[in-house]
């Protein structure tokens, strides 16, 4: 996953304009500012439909790295959790958006956070949120991407108030295991390299890769990360979303998150596979492992789409919020 937060940083120093954005629709923004226990604040938002007296929301979580509430990436040209925002408003949801540690208008160093001290700066952010007129108490979900899945399913074992989960590019296996293969797709096999050079040359860059994950508290955290002991804590709703395209987090991953958590007596899950999409979420060729490469970094809206029906269908299929 740390690979992912080097492709970001590279692509914000490229010199490629971006994107024009698009206007969200119509809503209501009401700023939210928390201080941890630690002292550090955490700045966010919270996006309601225009007009609503109540709507089902959604935290939204980021993957790996130190990212802004619009998780922008790639000079600006991927901004994911503002096509969720553009997406889930128009459907009548509304969007808890913040800025993690040492990002916007939060303060705090994310460098030295653990997992649980990043998943606690965002259960600050839904706990905040709760309190503002026009959300629904009773159906506030959360949704994460990669490492924030994993945030999104320990929040939904530990906390009272998680209505469901989405959780898109989750891993089942550890960060030592997925990080080999990682390198493994971004170091092929060169013409005329050996069999013999080419392992000695990805073994040093997984060691390069551990020791970098090894230094950052938060990525350590996920070296030996279990999903299934993860996954079979989990007893809300779930929606499970994987792009057939993922190379980082790969097959079967989702469906072995589904099953453990089925066989945990979870009855509530449910996985959406989306032939042509990426760990981004976003379309990818197949084949593809370089993001610069990709064509366009918006949202495939066959996602957007799927997670507000299942939003709204997990809402109305429980009025007061109880599973």
């Amino acid at each position: 996953m740390r690979h992912f937060l080097l492709a970001c940083m590279a692509a914000l120093l490229s010199a490629t304009p971006a994107l024009a954005q698009q206007e969200l629709p119509a809503h209501r923004q009401v700023p939210l500012m928390a201080t941890a226990p630690a002292g550090h604040v955490i700045a966010g938002e919270v996006l309601l439909p225009d007009g609503a007296t109540s709507s089902p929301v959604v935290l939204l979580i980021s993957g790996t790295g130190r990212q802004s509430r619009d998780f922008a990436g790639f000079d600006g040209r991927y901004r994911p959790h503002r096509d969720l925002a553009q997406a889930l408003l128009a459907r009548g949801i509304g969007v808890i958006r913040f800025d993690e540690r040492n990002t916007g208008e939060s303060t705090g160093d994310h460098r030295t956070a653990s997992g649980r001290d990043l998943r606690e700066d965002a259960w600050l952010a839904f706990e905040q949120a709760r309190a503002v007129p026009g959300v629904d108490p009773a159906h506030m979900f959360i949704f994460g991407g990669s490492e924030g899945a994993v945030f999104a399913m320990q929040l939904a074992a530990e906390k009272e108030g998680v209505a469901g989960i989405a959780i898109a590019g989750a891993p089942f296996r550890s960060g030592r295991d997925m990080s080999w293969d990682q390198i493994q797709a971004e170091n092929p096999r060169k013409e005329g390299e050996s069999e013999e050079d080419h392992r000695a040359r990805v073994e040093k860059a997984y060691d390069e890769d551990i020791a970098f994950q090894k230094s950052r508290p938060s990525l350590a955290d996920m070296l030996d990360y279990n999903g299934g002991l993860t996954a079979a804590a989990v007893h809300r709703p779930v929606l499970i979303i994987e792009g057939a395209e993922d190379w980082q987090v790969r097959a079967p991953a989702g469906f072995l998150l589904e099953t453990t958590m089925r066989s945990s007596g979870n009855a509530e899950v449910q996985r959406a596979v989306f032939p042509g999409v990426g760990h981004l979420l976003t379309p990818n060729p197949v084949g593809v492992v370089d993001y610069d490469q990709l064509q366009d970094f918006r949202l495939d809206p066959r996602v957007t789409t799927r997670l507000a029906d299942w939003i709204l269908q997990v809402s109305a299929s429980s009025p007061t919020g109880t599973h």
